[in-house]
């Protein structure tokens, strides 16, 4: 049952982080303090602004796809052990691989 609860959670994040991304990736939020990648340089001009949430939506669906493939996988396999549950439990922190790499491409800028 913990496998079951777990793959959802990380299914469930896996889709969040896509569906929360596809709005950024086309462009269609404009500059705001509330929803996006929001670092100094966003801020600097509305083309740092599309280009900076451009590559962090991107790289957060990339990084998506291995917690939404990993998240299956657990439904399926038998009960695992307490201390893999709790690093499953936490593997949705995946998605602060991206926030760095976005932090390092706008600082590029």
């Amino acid at each position: 049952m913990d496998n079951i609860i777990i793959g959802i959670l990380n299914i469930s994040c896996g889709l969040l982080f896509v569906g929360l991304s596809i709005p950024l990736y086309k462009e269609r939020i404009k500059m705001n303090h509330l929803y996006g990648v929001r670092f100094s340089e966003s801020f600097e001009s509305e083309e740092n602004w599309y280009k900076i949430n451009k590559y962090g939506a991107k790289r957060m669906m990339i990084w998506s796809i291995p917690l939404f493939v990993i998240g299956i996988t657990i439904v399926f396999l038998p009960p695992l052990n307490d201390l893999l549950l709790v690093f499953l439990t936490f593997l949705p922190c995946i998605i602060m691989i991206p926030a760095i790499e976005s932090y390092k491409y706008a600082k590029k800028l």
